[in-house]
């Protein structure tokens, strides 16, 4: 997210608390809590902390603590790689803004850039122990490389159980109808009522967005037409007893340890 917007998360974070639910705690056992780019920067209460995002070590917290899920994001390289980044270049993270992953050898990049991982590596080392959560970044319309290669990496997994594949275009989605739709998620930024009318009509399994825009309401539509919903970026425990105790499936977070240990954070 930009600034703007995790200053106005923030804000709804400690606003929402208010909510009934907040306070009703849940059971442990029903909490799907998905590490949003894994554990990273910023999420252990130690400031030399320099863990990066979407990164083995980001993920590899979130294996030893327990998180139920990981949510991280595909791009694919100059030779047809899926590689594991946010962003279409490595400016913000690694200081190589020359570094346009579309446009990169996945060599080059490896060797450049070793600390982001082939797809395969986290298939390899997190596959049926971590929920996977695979947000799609570009169009099959444009690369058509993408759905074969992620058939290919993915076919040892099972669909909806280990793993989802998301995306913020309902239509990235539509290249993978081999899948079930069950494993394919919508997500919405402030744009829900529209990704909504979207989900229904394409048939996708369920819808994601921000906890404060996801409304009971919308909840509640989307269960009654048989689909699953995430909310995030849920980073207080007061917020996720919320979103567990209206019903939401999946809780998505930038501070996953926060929820996990609510103890120590408080």
């Amino acid at each position: 997210m930009t600034d703007w917007t995790d200053h106005l998360n923030s804000l709804a974070n400690h606003l929402w608390r208010l909510s009934p639910g907040c306070r009703t705690g849940v059971d442990p056992s029903m909490v799907r809590l998905v590490a949003h780019r894994g554990a990273h920067h910023g999420q252990t209460g130690n400031h030399g902390d320099n863990v990066l995002e979407n990164t083995l070590a980001a993920f590899d917290r979130c294996l030893l603590h327990g998180i139920w899920g990981i949510e991280l994001d595909i791009h694919l390289t100059l030779d047809g790689e899926p590689v594991v980044h946010h962003d279409p270049a490595c400016g913000r993270l690694f200081g190589r803004p020359d570094l346009v992953i579309a446009e990169t050898r996945f060599d080059v990049l490896q060797r450049e850039l070793p600390a982001i991982p082939h797809l395969q590596d986290i298939i390899a080392r997190y596959g049926r122990q971590l929920h996977l959560m695979l947000e799609i970044k570009e169009s099959w319309r444009e690369s058509p490389a993408l759905v074969p290669r992620l058939q290919r990496l993915l076919a040892e997994l099972v669909p909806e159980k280990d793993f989802h594949l998301l995306s913020l275009e309902p239509d990235h989605l539509e290249g993978f109808r081999y899948l079930p739709p069950t494993a394919l998620v919508d997500v919405a930024l402030t744009n829900t009522k529209q990704i909504v009318r979207q989900n229904l009509a394409l048939g996708h399994g369920a819808v994601a967005g921000s906890f404060a825009l996801l409304t009971p309401a919308i909840v509640q539509q989307l269960k009654a037409a048989g689909k699953q919903t995430g909310t995030g970026q849920v980073n207080h425990p007061d917020i996720l007893n919320r979103e567990v105790n209206r019903g939401v499936d999946w809780i998505f977070s930038d501070q996953p340890l926060r929820l996990q240990y609510p103890e120590k954070f408080r």
